[in-house]
């Protein structure tokens, strides 16, 4: 696995944020809400979940609105967005540096800072991307390099309960075989990435006491 870093609370004027790195890939997030929301937008029974990617350099593209809309359904899958109707969450996600992770880094940066906003979730949850090399090798969290050459590339999100698959997004062809070796890897490193967020909230609250 690369290394993970996340900085929380990187932004003052939003309700919660983090600066999420694995590797070289960098994502920063920002939450605002529940809150306002445009009378288009408002819901009796839930609140409104929007998110907005944004790539590091240029537009975004085609690609970029997929993978948007990825990390949407993923999100709307884990917060509780009955327990505030008639209003609005906005999740916001800069790409600042890339190494082919955009995908598991925004989803993970976006977990923290729901956190750190206190917006209410079923559990946390974790990306982890793998790729498979002409080989049948599995690499946990490539490089940009690795996945160019690679045969496939998977990215699965797990829950932080029982690491149950709350979504996954896959590039190229596999065989049943291998994407359950896929499944398996990649939910043996969620469990480290899990682990990871809870020595990061950890020390966040130990500093604020201090």
């Amino acid at each position: 696995m690369s290394q993970h870093a996340c900085e929380l609370s990187f932004l003052s004027r939003s309700d919660g944020s983090a600066l999420y790195s694995i590797g070289s890939t960098v994502a920063l997030a920002s939450v605002n809400g529940p809150g306002d929301v445009k009378a288009s937008n408002r819901h009796y029974n839930k609140c409104h979940l929007e998110v907005c990617y944004s790539p590091c350099t240029g537009q975004s593209m085609i690609g970029e609105r997929a993978l948007e809309s990825v990390i949407t359904k993923t999100v709307e899958q884990v917060i509780l967005i009955h327990l505030h109707p008639r209003t609005a969450v906005n999740v916001t996600i800069q790409e600042m540096q890339s190494d082919g992770l955009a995908l598991s880094t925004s989803i993970n940066a976006a977990c923290m800072a729901l956190l750190d906003a206190g917006v209410q979730m079923k559990s946390t949850f974790a990306a982890v991307t793998c790729c498979l090399t002409p080989a049948e090798t599995i690499i946990i969290e490539p490089t940009e390099a690795e996945m160019k050459e690679s045969s496939a590339v998977v990215t699965f999100v797990f829950d932080g309960l029982d690491y149950n698959v709350v979504s996954a997004h896959q590039d190229g062809c596999l065989s049943t075989e291998n994407f359950n070796r896929c499944f398996q890897d990649c939910q043996i490193a969620a469990k480290d990435v899990i682990n990871f967020y809870r020595r990061t909230i950890e020390t966040k609250y130990e500093d604020d006491v201090v």
